[in-house]
């Protein structure tokens, strides 16, 4: 197996991890090889709280010899260096004297010096900087450099872009299999969904995650309500307002409320401006209660926002095969400026799938 091949190899092995699971952990692999290039052992980071990566790979080789001596070590990001859940990999890498590590990217947390370790102990460090790995860690990268969650924006439209008719009726654009892949691929796999006030009036949406058995399971709920009109006594029986047993929803506000708030509901102060909330006005706090990343369902406003303030990470676009060829329907997105072409945002396509007859686009935004 080639330097190349060990890479690719240790990211396919990151890959088999559950986002869930490790979350807010990276996705990291490992591969140990001899001399010849044939593979001793292997693993990746399974569960927040177990062995990493480094750790598997390392106790399949000792079943095959005590000595790792003239063993190279692959793995797909840098390994750690301090205690947190488990001990650091660093020093199980020095314990075992391995001659040789290949690192496919840093890893930014600043707590982890692994490769000034590694080499103060006489190991061979070579560092690649692999894009495939900084992609597959792309919430950890953003949640670690940029100090904010990882925004994931889901549309559903006509092909002329309208997510609405001209009088705000949305049920429904999209077919019921992209109902459910968002239910069972973006709802299932993000720690909150982000709305504003007025969607959840308009949509009188639960915004819980539907399994395709009809079970319904909880999910926490980010609400951008300024001044708190959901709070009123006259939206108290809204669907969002069920009763919760282990999720929260979170509203971002401009000032505290005066009054008692049940424990399910969570108080988050935020900046606003004349386009809405200013979002590294709550970043900080939205990654101390846990909201690593973050899935937005909304209309225009918000997400133009999130685009303008360039927080939006990703985006998933399900396009209906419809056109309603009506000015007056609400676009998907639009905010009220002008911007020359030069001046557009960029992004890269991941995938196109369809679902049905809808056409789903995955992009990340560069």
């Amino acid at each position: 197996m080639t330097q190349k091949e060990a890479i690719e190899y240790t990211i396919n092995l990151a890959k088999k991890a559950t986002d869930n699971e490790i979350r807010p952990n990276p996705f990291v692999g490992a591969v140990i090889l001899d001399p010849e290039g044939q593979i001793m052992g292997e693993g990746f980071h399974q569960k927040i709280g177990g062995p990493h990566a480094e750790v598997f790979a390392i106790e399949q080789a000792l079943q095959k010899t005590t000595d790792l001596s003239r063993a190279t070590l692959y793995v797909s990001l840098e390994p750690c260096s301090h205690y947190g859940k488990t001990p650091p990999c660093a020093d199980l890498i020095i314990q075992h004297k391995i001659k040789k590590v290949v690192i496919a990217s840093l890893d930014p947390n600043p707590k982890v010096a692994g490769v000034e370790i590694l080499k103060a102990n006489g190991i061979e460090v070579v560092i690649i900087n692999e894009l495939k790995s900084k992609f597959l860690n792309a919430r950890f990268f953003t949640n670690q450099i940029k100090k904010r969650p990882y925004f994931i924006l889901k549309f559903a439209s006509t092909i002329d872009g309208k997510i609405a008719d001209y009088a705000k009726s949305s049920k429904w654009i999209s077919n019921a299999s992209s109902r459910q892949f968002a239910h069972d691929h973006l709802r299932s796999n993000v720690d909150a969904i982000l709305t504003s006030y007025k969607t959840v009036i308009e949509d009188q949406s639960s915004l819980t995650i539907r399994n395709g058995h009809g079970e319904i399971k909880e999910t926490n709920v980010i609400v951008i309500d300024k001044e708190l009109v959901l709070l009123q006594e006259q939206f108290a029986t809204l669907p969002i307002f069920y009763a919760r047993t282990k999720s929260k929803i979170i509203f971002i506000t401009s000032a505290a409320p005066a009054f008692q708030l049940p424990e399910n509901i969570t108080i988050v102060i935020g900046e606003f401006n004349e386009k809405g909330l200013v979002f590294s006005s709550v970043s900080s706090q939205l990654l101390e209660l846990g909201m690593y990343k973050i899935l937005t369902e909304a209309g225009s406003q918000l997400n133009s926002n999130l685009i303008d303030q360039c927080v939006a990470d990703e985006m998933y676009w399900f396009i209906a095969p419809s056109i309603l060829n009506d000015s007056s329907a609400l676009s998907m997105l639009g905010i009220n400026t002008t911007r020359a072409l030069g001046n557009k945002v960029s992004l890269s396509l991941i995938e196109v799938k369809t679902l049905e007859e809808d056409v789903v686009l995955h992009y990340r935004f560069k």
